[in-house]
């Protein structure tokens, strides 16, 4: 491996370099002021397997640069910043160093030794990895560009090409599976095959040499194309002891062509949520770590697809599918509520992110009631601990009480020191450490270097199984989802036979509902049939039957006596107003008015009106639904009712006459005795 370190100044003007060449350890060659064509060229001559370099904007002043001197580098070269922590923060090199068990000198490091530590530090595993060209390929399988003339209706060549498609996807990922490529898989279904798909390949360009080749017939072409990027990307492994000021976040993912991508904290605040076309998994897990830490994926159907599975896994974190594939109504119904409390989100429109963003609150919701015993606990226990580490630990399977022990243990070992330091002894410890114990504990910290590689093996090991174990699992899910589109005719049969089937319960359902209402209809036109031989017998008479008298009731009554006689029935109310309103009108249409007895007290309101009013009661048969039928002496009664109203108020009438008589007699005695009176005051005036 090689180290570089930029130098103050070089006589040509340009930048110049100390370089270090390091075998197992070892100082095998150094070169100083260096210009970077040479630097070029030794870097070419030695092969070595990492480039170590305290800073990368030493080799150049812009990325667009940097893009253009490491395309000019071998392609296995790993470009290393052992100075750069996996969290994106700073270390000195010299602090580094001290802390890898490294002799750094005394007074200001040179330059050339300055080359020489960053190359030991890149060999013992520190810093990250700097790539500019991303590792990944997109293989691309749609229809030909090429138009074959004649031959087939539209229909049935596009049916041809879409089952080409297919057999080419699955020759594709027949092979991807069988050279073990990890591979994200996007398609775009239509009936009877694919009409386009994208397998994203985590793997150079030519790793696939002679695997896959470009081709192109009349019916289907596949394109391979090497993804590039002009960012730096950092490569690190990830700890959960590294100290975080990015927020826990779960997130949703509905992938596709088009994939949503949406994310929100463990108190439930909107994080992000955006789409974009055609971005494979490495730009997704880019997106979400640049936003926070992630605690679960979610999806919003069930089971959940081969890209979040592999996504999730990449990311070393649970996946939430929900117990059944949620509707287009629920998510909408989801999102609205969400965004109530969260206006912001209102302009969120994209079919693909408003899905996301429901899955990412459905996981939530589900883990809410958690969240708050959460609080409850440690606010009960009172402890000054990372309450949100303690949510992600749970969410990620553990219980409260361990996830709570962790948070402890995480205080009382100031986590702050990164864990690929743990391996390193602080040199300050061991100049303190008196002489007699000194070889003692230098055989104790190898035995723990020791331990620590053989444990950091079996990791790798452990890690790599899974890996495969995983990467078989996707396999056979995208093998089955495949075989679901090959056979989707038959499965579109057996959707139409359900639907036939649900059809078939609905109209027996219908057809029983109707039988019932059928049954109802004949009891009651069997009650009909009744009251009309009753009434064409003579033995009843039908009634309109009214609630109370208003303004509807007087124009149905207008149209019903004429057919159907002059007696009523008044079933709920007397009411005077009505009445006064209406009185004289009805006094000239009907005969009779019936009332329960509960109502006769009310009776002279409508007898004023001439109306003889009689007990229901009396005269009842039978009710049909607005008609009463009444027994044929109710004419009769009415008839001697109203007899006895004329009768009282012609007695009435004399009774009035007669005290007119007398009042008329008085007032003639009141004038005559006047007169006298005035007569008298005359004469007895005149005397």
């Amino acid at each position: 491996m090689i180290g570089v370190d930029i130098e103050p100044g070089c006589s040509s003007g340009a930048r110049c370099y100390s370089v270090a060449v390091v075998d197992d350890g070892k100082l095998v060659a150094k070169y100083e002021s260096v210009p970077l064509y040479r630097l070029i060229r030794l870097i070419w001559e030695y092969r070595p397997d990492i480039l170590a370099i305290d800073n990368i904007y030493e080799l150049a002043s812009s990325e667009r640069e940097l893009v253009k001197i490491t395309s000019m580098l071998p392609p296995d070269l790993n470009i290393v910043q052992p100075t750069r922590l996996p969290d994106g923060s700073l270390v000195d090199l010299r602090r580094l160093a001290k802390l890898a068990g490294l002799d750094t000198g005394s007074g200001k490091l040179s330059p050339a030794r300055t080359a020489y530590l960053a190359a030991l530090l890149a060999s013992m595993g520190y810093g990250s990895r700097i790539r500019f060209v991303e590792e990944k390929t997109r293989i691309v399988i749609a229809k030909s560009r090429r138009l074959k003339h004649g031959g087939m209706s539209s229909p049935r060549y596009q049916r041809r090409v879409r089952s080409a498609v297919l057999r080419a996807v699955k020759d594709v990922k027949r092979i991807l599976d069988r050279h073990r490529l990890d591979y994200d898989l996007m398609f775009r279904k239509s009936g009877g095959g694919l009409d386009s798909a994208v397998f994203i390949v985590y793997a150079p360009r030519s790793r696939l040499n002679g695997i896959i080749k470009p081709h192109e017939d009349s019916d289907v072409r596949i394109e391979i194309q090497p993804v590039y990027s002009s960012r730096i990307v950092f490569e690190t492994e990830a700890s959960d002891q590294l100290s975080q000021t990015k927020p826990y976040i779960i997130v949703g993912i509905d992938p596709g062509i088009s994939t949503g991508v949406a994310a929100v904290d463990l108190n439930g605040r909107p994080i992000f949520a955006l789409s974009r076309r055609g971005v494979d998994r490495s730009e997704v897990i880019e997106l979400i770590t640049r936003h926070g830490i992630p605690v679960l994926i979610a999806t919003d159907v069930r089971p959940a697809p081969e890209f979040v599975r592999k996504l999730a896994a990449a990311m070393g974190v649970p996946v939430y599918e929900p117990p059944a594939s949620l509707s287009v109504e629920e998510k909408r119904s989801i999102v609205e509520e969400y965004t109530r409390r969260y206006p912001e989100l209102r302009r969120v429109t994209d079919a693909h992110v408003r899905d996301a963003l429901a899955a990412a609150v459905k996981a939530l919701h589900i883990h809410e009631s958690k969240m708050r015993q959460i609080e409850s606990y440690t606010a009960r226990l009172g402890l000054d601990i990372d309450v949100d580490a303690v949510k992600a630990d749970v969410i990620k399977g553990a219980t409260i009480a361990e996830a709570v022990e962790r948070a402890i243990h995480a205080a009382l070992n100031d986590v702050g020191l990164r864990s690929y330091l743990v391996k390193s002894v602080r040199r300050s410890q061991v100049e303190s450490t008196p002489e007699p114990q000194q070889a003692e504990n230098e055989d104790q910290v190898s035995r723990l270097r020791m331990e620590i590689e053989r444990l950091r093996a079996e990791n790798i090991a452990l890690r790599r199984r899974l890996r495969e174990v995983d990467e078989q699992l996707k396999r056979l899910e995208a093998e089955y989802r495949l075989l679901q589109i090959e056979y989707r005719e038959s499965l579109e049969k057996d959707r139409e036979i359900n639907k036939l089937t649900n059809e078939v319960k609905l109209l027996r359902s219908e057809i029983e509902k109707l039988r019932n209402e059928a049954k109802t209809l004949y009891a009651e036109l069997s009650e009909l049939q009744d009251a009309l031989f009753l009434v064409a017998s003579g033995r009843a008479l039908p009634a309109p039957r009214l609630h109370e008298l208003d303004n509807e009731s007087m124009n149905m009554l207008a149209k019903l006596v004429e057919n159907h006689g002059r007696i009523i029935a008044v079933m709920d109310t007397v009411n005077p107003v009505q009445w006064n309103r209406h009185g004289a009108i009805v006094s000239k249409l009907l005969l009779a008015v019936l009332v329960p007895r509960e109502l006769l007290d009310r009776r002279g309101v409508i007898e004023a009106y001439s109306v003889p009013v009689l007990p229901l009661e009396d005269y009842e048969i039978k009710t049909l639904n607005g008609l009463v039928l009444l027994d044929e002496k109710v004419i009769a009664d009415a008839y001697y009712r109203l007899s006895e109203i004329e009768a009282a108020r012609r007695r009435a009438e004399k009774r009035r006459l007669g005290l007119e008589d007398v009042k008329k007699m008085f007032e003639e005695y009141r004038a005559k005795r006047m007169k006298l009176l005035l007569e008298d005051a005359d004469l007895a005036f005149n005397e």
